[in-house]
């Protein structure tokens, strides 16, 4: 077709970067955004991402091919998820991470970041000071590991005396990065679009999604351990027993709007200053950041945002 000639010619004459954002399992879509850009024949010269968009970026960046990526995801069910993000024993995480680790490497191997076929950036958070830490060498498993250590949920990592956890928090479409690495035309995908955001009021929207509390025994584990702290925890029991009856929301609910919500006011003003030429938003608003599980249906949605989008442009 021609516009798809015209679209090869226009990225050719580019050194490409690609931006992938922060959503936990809603980032399964740039998998899609990547296969699309593929099958277009655009040649991305740099890659940055935070959390799920460094784990996707890295793994493509390290060599693995998208459909290599896609066939790990697709083979992600239920069980596996719940097996990841089975609690251990960690003092400032409810999952020690140590099972992501070993899957991670079980996939990437050893790889150091400077040595990958495609430059490539990760993004984590130093918890403590709150500064943005990029990493651009160094071992790739770790860098991914620090960047999707979603708060409260994993344990932090300790890389050289910081205190690392999830990128998204201060970058979580790391645009500006891209620009830094060399790159004149960014492609930036944004998971987390208040655009698409579906009503909070509707309960039914995350009673269709897994269950966390269930399968992860996520409050009995947090009594345990406020209780090994020897911290009163009664408000909490208090909390789940009359929640229904006050009509408010659960923990992980809250927890996880408000995360969202912060995240969406620094991708709206990221994407004001740096402007990346094109912006890329999937429409997963309806898929949890724990819905690795339904991979097949949120890499569709990656495929059909990234076609529409260059179509129209």
């Amino acid at each position: 077709m021609d516009w798809e000639n015209e679209l090869i010619k226009h990225f050719k004459k580019k050194k490409v970067g690609l931006a992938l954002g922060s959503g936990g399992a809603k980032g399964l879509s740039h998998i899609g955004v990547i296969k699309f850009l593929e099958e277009m024949g655009v040649k991305i010269d740099f890659i940055t991402g935070s959390s799920i968009g460094a784990l996707i970026g890295g793994a493509y960046a390290s060599g693995l091919s998208i459909e290599e990526i896609e066939d790990i995801a697709l083979e992600t069910d239920l069980t596996s998820t719940a097996k990841l993000f089975s609690p251990g024993f960690g003092k400032s995480g409810l999952v020690t991470g140590i099972k992501v680790q070993e899957f991670l490497t079980s996939i990437l191997g050893n790889k150091n970041i400077e040595y990958m076929p495609i430059p490539f950036t990760a993004v984590a958070t130093d918890i403590i000071t709150g500064q943005e830490i990029h990493f651009n060498k160094g071992n790739l498993v770790e860098a991914i590991r620090a960047s999707i250590s979603i708060p409260i949920v994993f344990q932090p990592v300790i890389c050289n005396n910081i205190v690392l956890v999830d990128g998204g928090l201060v970058n979580p479409v790391p645009i500006n990065i891209a620009r830094e690495m060399g790159a004149d035309y960014i492609i930036a995908v944004n998971i987390l679009s208040s655009k698409n955001k579906s009503d909070p009021k509707s309960d039914k929207k995350f009673n269709n999604k897994i269950d966390l509390e269930k399968p992860l025994e996520i409050i009995p584990v947090l009594e345990r351990k406020l209780e090994n702290l020897m911290i009163d925890h009664k408000w909490i029991r208090n909390f789940i027993k009359h929640k229904e009856k006050e009509d408010l929301p659960g923990m992980k609910k809250i927890f996880y709007q408000s995360v969202q919500i912060a995240q969406e006011r620094l991708i709206e003003l990221s994407v004001e200053l740096y402007k990346p030429d094109v912006l890329i938003e999937p429409e997963v608003e309806n898929f949890s950041m724990f819905d690795f599980y339904k991979a097949k249906e949120i890499i569709k949605k990656g495929y059909i945002a990234a076609e529409a989008f260059i179509k129209e442009y």
